[in-house]
């Protein structure tokens, strides 16, 4: 029941990563890639998240209120957005239909490769201080039906909110989902939303691979090289490590989805520079991963300014820089907040005052 259950949140996972994704990246005229709207779609699901979760919890209302509250902008969305989009759902996944006539082989191996990967993740022995708070972090505002109010570790009230995890309320929507099926926070974390980032990694490392080769078999190798990479390149400071013992985690998910996503991102507009909608997507994006992990607020402006900077110098196009600088914004008001916190100039208390 537990496996079925688990398995029927995944699909409406990438159904809403899908449906948020496309209000940003599915015009009618253009070309558009499931990859990218599903990753895209992700950030924005956080982002929107964020906006409900915050008012709740700062006010101390219960995570049951939280839960009824956030079926409706997602009910919405995804109506809004079959209707939108339903024909051009329709028509992207015949023409992949059509690719895997002509390439089963690669597709098939794509399937292997990433069915590999999720199970080597979902069943490996995660024993890290992080791993076991956040999975505490969950189930103790799903016993406690309150949001990040009492202590995961000890159980204990807390005077504030701890600043670190209050703004990252990606554990929160672990807890909302957990709350509305019945999934142990555990499954929920270490298997459904493992499995989730797994696989829209590979979603992404698929769709590089086929803009750097026309070739079936040149992408794959780039591909399966790639996977290997995560698989041998373990260390404490690797992206690899994160992914394939800590996947779950936000700043997994900063290091190998946010960071390969304004990498391609960066390929669109570099191959085309009248590319539309690139830095409303990387706005999404640096908004959507603010409120993953706090890690974003140092990785995420510079990954930006690594890759436009010096695309806006060589080009001579100061806008550029202005639109990056407005992208990064989230990022860096949470670090200002996070700092002014630490220097103890401010605390948000978990009771009214």
């Amino acid at each position: 029941m537990i496996i079925a259950k688990s398995a029927a949140v995944l699909l409406v996972n990438f159904i809403l990563y899908l449906s948020f994704g496309s209000f940003f990246t599915v015009r009618k005229g253009r070309d558009w890639s499931v990859p990218v709207t599903v990753a895209v779609g992700f950030f924005a699901y956080y982002a929107l998240f964020a906006v409900f979760c915050l008012p709740v919890m700062l006010t101390y209302r219960p995570l049951s209120l939280l839960s009824t509250i956030w079926l409706i902008p997602c009910a919405l969305a995804v109506l809004a957005a079959a209707v939108l989009f339903g024909r051009a759902w329709c028509a992207r996944l015949f023409g992949i239909a059509e690719d895997m006539k002509h390439a089963g082989l690669f597709w098939a191996g794509v399937v292997i490769v990433t069915a590999v990967s999720a199970a080597l993740v979902v069943m490996s022995y995660n024993f890290t201080l992080d791993a076991a708070y956040y999975v505490a972090n969950v189930a103790t505002n799903v016993d406690t039906n309150m949001i990040n109010v009492y202590n995961a570790f000890t159980g204990s009230w807390q005077d504030h909110f701890e600043l670190r995890y209050a703004f990252a309320t990606y554990y929160v929507n672990d807890a909302v989902v957990c709350q509305l099926t019945g999934l142990p926070a555990l499954v929920e974390t270490k298997t459904v939303m493992a499995s989730s980032v797994m696989i829209i990694v590979n979603m992404l490392y698929v769709y590089i691979c086929r803009s750097f080769f026309d070739r079936h078999r040149s992408a794959f190798l780039m591909y399966a090289l790639m996977s290997l990479m995560n698989v041998m390149f373990i260390s404490i400071y690797t992206a690899s490590n994160f992914l394939m013992t800590r996947t779950y985690e936000g700043k997994s998910i900063v290091g190998n989805v946010s960071l390969i996503l304004i990498f391609i991102l960066f390929m669109m507009l570099v191959k085309n520079e009248d590319e539309k909608g690139v830095f409303v997507k990387l706005f999404v994006i640096c908004l959507g991963t603010a409120t993953v992990s706090s890690t974003a607020n140092m990785v995420i402006p510079a990954a930006v300014g690594v890759l436009f900077v010096p695309y806006a110098i060589i080009k001579k196009k100061p806008s550029v820089l202005a639109k990056a600088a407005l992208c990064i914004l989230p990022e860096i008001v949470m670090m200002l907040l996070y700092v002014l916190y630490v220097k103890g100039y401010y605390a948000i208390y978990t009771y009214p005052r």
